[in-house]
Parts: structure tokens; C-alpha cells; sequence
């Protein structure tokens, strides 16, 4: 990905698929020249600074794409509780559509592509990009069972690049709750991009679930914009398992009175697999509120990064923002990366921040093995007792215990 004369060829011929509108064709050209403008992320940008993703892609540096036919998966995959399948691909939608009394899915669709301007990942997926799937939850409806979307990753995927954009939006009134996970069924060198627009009109409630595990070979980048207009609440849950490589970032702007986010992430990681998380909460109207809470378990030579800001425009008075950070580095070649930021305008707000790492209690450990405990056993109970402090703010029940399995799993096997 080093040579950018090598990408604009492969660019010309990307432009060629049957899946790109003649509407979207200029957006996207657009978009592909301010990420050669821009160059490929390195560490010498600030923005980049702790990614993964400034080192990963050079293993890259011939990226193929491809586009796979084939609409077929393993159905085991799918989850027993009662729920609206939503399929993706290798990156393509190919579940059938969903149209009923106020909740609408359908194939990504949208012709204007934003730019951030230090992103040019963005900018690369925008370019770039196979159309996901779009939500729209009508007004004063409320979803009556979970919508869960499945993001199959195919052994036989002729490609090395996938990138998918998809669409969110929930109307007055309207409540939501999407659960989210990647079904890994190689072990290809893959570098994937998701972007995915949230926006939530007034009094609108979405809660968002994510299940990323255990890939051994695949560079990720997700990026959510959240949107959110008055007296509506977004939360989000994520469980980050032996992610190889992985960038997780999301923009949240706060542009209505006594909107609420809740950004909460579990990251459980070992040998060489290095997660990063990068939040930004804009609060651009007074009386709303953030919450940004990170949980990191680092086994071997795991890495974790965590850059969190809060933003309080000059205008957003009694505003109220918290972070906080805490990782367990459970060997002496871990490494936990914080760097917490806030940005206030404002003067009658209430913002604070925290981080720390260290290792697992001793006397704690003294205390276990007292009652007839083992080590071992002692280390999994503290483990999962911190990182449950997360999952106990999961009302759903079933996702609840999807994530507790998960853990246990985790356990069991470490």
C-alpha cells in the first residue's frame, strides 16, 4: 500500500463494478484523491500516533479486490433467540429485505460520502466501498425484537481488501436494539474498513452490541459517526477478543438538549494483538451527557491503546462528561497506551477523566488461594470479576450471556 501508482490502477478498475453508481462515481473519485493526497497513516501523525494500522499496512502493499458471488453460510452461526437476521458477505449485504410496520432494511444506498479531514482510512473506504446494509426505524416505533447482523468473512474471498459502509438512522420516539458480529472463516491476510453513519432524531434509543473475535491474520478499522438530536440516548457495548490488529474509533455529536452516549469496551488480549480505541464526544448543546468506560485484560505482548476526548462547545453549558480507563497487564511484556483528553469552552460543566494499569492484586490472590483455591483459578476469577464490571450494564438478557460465555470461553482456554 506504499506504491499510490499501483492503488490508482487498481482504482480505475475498481470503478468498473456492476455495484457502482454512475450518482456515486464522482463522490467516490473524490474521496480516493484526498487519500492520495493525504498518504498512507504513519506514526508521525498525531492521529495515528498509537494505531496499528501505521504499521500493519505495509503488509499490504498489493491490495486485490475482489466481489464473491456466492450468498451461501453456515446457518450454525446464527444465533437461537428470536431476532431480524441481517447478512453480510465479504463485505455485500445478501440478506433479503426487511419491510414491515416501521422497521425497513435494505441495501446501503446513500450517494453523499463526509470527510474528516485528518481520516484518510475514511476517505479510502469512501472510495472504495461495498454497499452494506440501511436501518431505518420509523417514528414512534420501538423494534420488538433485537436485530442482529452477521458479517461473514469467507474462506473462498479471492480479495485481500473489503470495505463496507452502512447506515443507521432512527426516527422521533423510536427505540433499537442491534447486535453485531464477525464470523472469521480463514486465516487470509485481510485488510478490512467498516464506516457506518448512525443518526437519531429526537427522543430516539439505540443500544448497539459488537462481538469482535479472534482473527489471526486481519487488519481492522471500524468507524462509527453518531449523530444525536435532542433527548436521545445511544449506548454501545463492545467485546474485543484476540483481535490481531484493530482500530475501533467513533465520532458521537451531541446537537440536542439532555442527549445521552454511553461508549463501554471490554478488551481481552494476548500474544502479539495490539487493539486500539479512539472516542470523540462533541458536546454541542448544553445539558447533555457522556459516559467513555474502557476495560483492558493484557496477556504476553498484547498492546492496548485508549485515546479518549471530551469536547464542551462554548455553548453546551452544564455539561456532563466522564471517562475513565483501567487495564490488568498480566505479563511483563504488556503494554497499555491512555492518553485522555478534554476540550471545554464552557464554564458550568462537570467533566472528568481517569486511567490506570496494573497487575492483579496479590493479597487478593492470597486471599483465594487461602480458601483452598488455585493460582490459576484465583487469576480467572479476578480476571472475569474485572472485566464483568461491563457486562453486568447489559440489560438484554441474551446478550448478556453471550458475552458471559464468551468470557468463560476465554477462561477456559487461557
Amino acid at each position: 500500500m506504499n506504491d499510490l501508482d499501483k492503488l490508482k490502477d487498481h482504482f480505475k478498475g475498481f470503478k468498473n463494478f456492476d455495484f457502482i453508481s454512475n450518482e456515486s462515481l464522482q463522490s467516490r473519485t473524490d474521496a480516493f484523491d484526498r487519500f492520495c493526497k493525504k498518504g498512507i497513516p504513519n506514526l508521525k501523525q498525531e492521529h495515528w500516533k498509537y494505531s496499528p494500522l501505521s504499521k500493519d499496512l505495509v503488509h499490504f502493499e498489493d491490495l486485490k479486490f475482489s466481489k464473491n458471488e456466492d450468498k451461501s453460510y453456515d446457518k450454525s452461526h446464527l444465533e437461537a433467540f428470536d431476532h431480524y437476521p441481517v447478512l453480510v458477505k465479504d463485505g455485500f449485504l445478501i440478506s433479503e429485505q426487511v419491510s414491515e410496520e416501521g422497521l425497513e432494511i435494505t441495501k446501503y444506498n446513500k450517494e453523499y460520502f463526509y470527510e474528516i479531514q485528518k481520516n484518510q482510512i475514511l476517505d479510502f473506504n469512501n472510495a472504495f466501498f461495498m454497499p452494506g446494509f440501511e436501518i431505518k426505524i420509523a417514528k414512534d416505533y420501538k423494534v420488538k425484537k433485537p436485530i442482529v447482523i452477521y458479517n461473514f468473512f469467507s474462506k473462498k474471498f479471492e480479495g485481500n481488501n473489503i470495505n463496507n459502509k452502512s447506515f443507521i438512522y432512527l426516527d422521533k420516539n423510536s427505540k433499537a436494539e442491534i447486535y453485531e458480529k464477525n464470523i472469521f472463516e480463514g486465516e487470509q491476510f485481510l485488510f478490512f474498513t467498516k464506516n457506518l453513519e448512525i443518526e437519531l432524531e429526537e427522543n430516539a434509543h439505540l443500544v448497539k452490541y459488537y462481538l469482535n473475535s479472534t482473527n489471526k491474520n486481519t487488519t481492522i478499522y471500524n468507524f462509527i459517526r453518531s449523530k444525536l438530536q435532542k433527548s436521545s440516548v445511544f449506548e454501545k457495548f463492545n467485546f474485543s477478543h484476540n483481535v490481531s490488529s484493530c482500530r475501533d474509533e467513533i465520532i458521537s455529536d451531541l446537537n440536542g438538549r439532555d442527549a445521552f452516549v454511553s461508549l463501554n469496551n471490554i478488551q481481552h488480549l494476548s500474544q502479539k494483538c495490539f487493539h486500539e480505541i479512539k472516542w470523540e464526544i462533541n458536546h454541542n448543546e448544553e445539558n447533555t451527557k457522556s459516559s467513555q468506560f474502557v476495560k483492558s485484560a493484557l496477556h504476553d505482548e498484547s498492546v492496548a491503546a485508549f485515546q479518549g476526548k471530551i469536547y464542551v462547545n462554548s455553548k453546551a453549558q452544564k455539561t456532563d462528561g466522564y471517562q475513565l480507563s483501567r487495564a490488568l497487564l498480566l505479563s511483563d511484556q504488556s503494554k497499555f497506551l491512555a492518553k485522555p483528553e478534554l476540550e471545554i469552552y464552557a464554564d458550568d460543566v462537570k467533566c472528568s477523566h481517569g486511567s490506570s494499569s496494573g497487575s492483579i492484586d496479590q493479597e487478593s490472590i492470597f486471599y483465594l488461594r487461602s480458601r483452598g483455591i488455585s493460582e490459576q483459578e484465583a487469576k480467572k476469577m479476578m480476571i472475569e470479576g474485572f472485566l464483568a464490571e461491563v457486562i453486568n450494564k447489559i440489560k438484554n438478557e441474551n446478550i448478556k450471556n453471550i458475552f458471559y460465555s464468551k468470557l468463560n470461553e476465554i477462561n477456559q482456554s487461557s
